[in-house]
């Protein structure tokens, strides 16, 4: 009876070891360019050493944090359904054949009240903590990596949530963890007040602050690169010709580029992105890092690509950071000429070349049109987690799996948990 509840106590370890290093068989590149497919050899994901330390736990969140929304609910269904299961299974197959229905029915309340709690605070933990990050590192020295469109505290939709305290230093220090260079605060219908220059005084070493806005527009977001002239957004929300007006304006007008923010244009105006291109559009969003605008798919994301392309407009990922969370998804390298004493200039002048500008570095992650059903979700994030990861993180995986495999049985009883004794 002993040795047969070793056999069970060591499959899952086993199993959960055999797939892992499945995974690096068939493993992915961790970062990818989605218009020339590879990225630079030279670039890696720096390591911070508490997220090595922590490597399920930090690999997990990022695993979250990168889904679409419709990801996100299939990941909720697909928790609920395989706790389900597990729970069926437990009672169908019980280790314990003594335990009184009335134990069994106060054990299984109890199991998911745990359950819960510890759900509660992965997706919370994960949401609020500015928790060290994954960084992009091994850039080429002339290049300087971007971030198009953040979010500060002045925003209403990050003014009135937790994130109240995300201010423009706030800001800063999280894409600085991330690896980048510049960043354009580009604030809901409020232009950035901090000039490029006043934004270094913190640390050379810190990401400069770039001026910009994001305007909402008709049935478009509408991002405004640049030290922009004041912006009535009312001028540009009532009709299709007010937000052509916008898109041909911007440059003389606003003096600022243009760039067309996700999901909105997927959303109202997918048959007529030719239109905002011919009206004076500078740019595409085809990485956007919020759950919301992470629904493109790869096909449609490569249309838009090629739209740009034919039309010579530049394309971008961004973070549209709102101050959740500790995950950079995306960076862009921007190779300006000469070597600029201040990137923001530099950057918005490169902008001018078009299509060539800029080159997106993205993550590997479970896309929303990947061929993993919504409801394995949680699976598919595990599985593409583990195959975009590193060895050294594999080995910290696998350290933490067999770690949890030779515990103590009694000293990590769970309460209302039977250890099966």
């Amino acid at each position: 009876m002993n040795q047969h509840r070793a056999i069970i106590r060591l499959a899952v370890p086993l199993g959960l070891t055999g797939f892992l290093l499945l995974a690096r068989l068939v493993a992915a590149p961790p970062l990818s360019d989605p218009v020339a497919g590879s990225a630079p050899p030279s670039l890696h994901l720096a390591v911070p050493w508490l997220y090595l330390a922590l490597a399920p736990l930090f690999t997990l969140w990022d695993g979250v944090s990168m889904l679409s929304m419709g990801r996100l609910r299939g990941f909720l269904v697909g928790l609920a359904a395989l706790y389900l299961a597990w729970r069926i299974g437990r009672l169908l197959w019980p280790r314990d054949t003594r335990a009184r229905p009335r134990s069994s029915v106060l054990k299984e309340i109890r199991t998911l009240a745990v359950t819960l709690v510890l759900l509660a605070a992965f997706l919370v933990g994960g949401a609020l903590w500015h928790r060290p990050m994954l960084a992009l590192a091994g850039a080429d020295p002339g290049d300087i990596v971007v971030d198009f469109h953040s979010h500060t505290n002045v925003s209403h939709d990050v003014r009135n949530t937790w994130m109240l305290g995300f201010d423009t230093e706030a800001n800063r220090r999280w894409h600085t963890r991330a690896g980048f260079d510049a960043t354009f605060i580009t604030d809901h219908n409020v232009r950035s007040r901090q000039s490029p220059v006043a934004s270094r005084q913190s640390s050379t070493a810190s990401t400069v602050l770039c001026p910009g806005i994001e305007v909402s527009a008709w049935r478009a977001h509408i991002v405004l690169l640049g030290d922009t002239a004041p912006v009535d957004q009312t001028r540009y929300n009532g009709s299709l010709d007010a937000l052509l007006t916008l898109l041909a304006t911007s440059d003389s007008a606003l003096g600022a580029l243009s760039l067309a923010s996700l999901p909105e244009y997927r959303r109202n105006h997918w048959g007529g992105l030719d239109r905002l291109v011919a009206a004076g559009l500078d740019g595409f969003e085809v990485v956007n890092a919020s759950p919301m605008a992470n629904e493109l798919t790869r096909a449609e994301r490569d249309s838009v690509i090629a739209l740009a392309r034919a039309h010579n407009r530049f394309v971008v990922g961004v973070s549209d950071s709102h101050g959740w969370g500790a995950t950079s998804m995306v960076w862009n390298l921007v190779h300006p000429s000469g070597a600029p004493s201040d990137p923001c200039p530099a950057v918005l002048r490169s902008l001018h070349s078009g299509f060539s500008a800029v080159r997106i570095i993205e993550r590997h992650r479970l896309r929303p049109d990947a061929w993993w059903p919504t409801w394995l979700t949680p699976i598919g994030v595990v599985w593409e987690t583990w195959r975009g990861m590193g060895w050294a993180l594999t080995a910290a995986w696998l350290v933490w799996i067999w770690l949890w495999a030779i515990r103590p049985r009694r000293t990590m009883r769970l309460p209302g948990v039977s250890t099966g004794r």
